[in-house]
């Protein structure tokens, strides 16, 4: 789905905070759009995972890349560095997966992703496929 939506209420919201900061609104202001932040890096996280299990590599680790640039203080930056391993080692890009795994590690030093793995998507109980 577009997220144009979730980028047009964080504006609002920035625009609310900036233009009356002592507004009693302000605070509440302040913690949606963290929430939304961290909505719109789940989302791009969700869609490089979809890539990777799709085989799209290239796709998927650009996915993960933009999360870790437009969206550097969420926590899904943790998934994202994982996904982009995972994508530059099946591409054969050695020097990048390693820089990321460095990244990953020294980030999170106990990622939860290097014994589980990619997050996957429960199906319904319908689902035989």
């Amino acid at each position: 789905r577009d997220q144009q939506a979730s980028r047009d209420a964080y504006q609002a919201f920035r625009q609310l905070v900036t233009q009356f900061p002592q507004s009693r609104y302000a605070d509440d202001a302040r913690l949606r759009m963290d929430y939304i932040v961290n909505a719109l890096a789940d989302y791009e996280v969700h869609v490089a995972r979809y890539y990777l299990r799709r085989g799209a590599f290239v796709a998927a680790a650009n996915r993960a890349q933009q999360v870790v640039q437009e969206y550097p203080q969420t926590p899904a930056n943790e998934e994202a560095l994982f996904i982009m391993q995972l994508s530059y080692g099946a591409l054969g890009l050695e020097p990048l997966r390693a820089d990321t795994e460095r990244v990953l590690k020294q980030n999170f030093p106990n990622s939860r992703f290097d014994a589980e793995g990619v997050r996957r998507t429960k199906r319904a109980w319908w689902q035989l496929w």
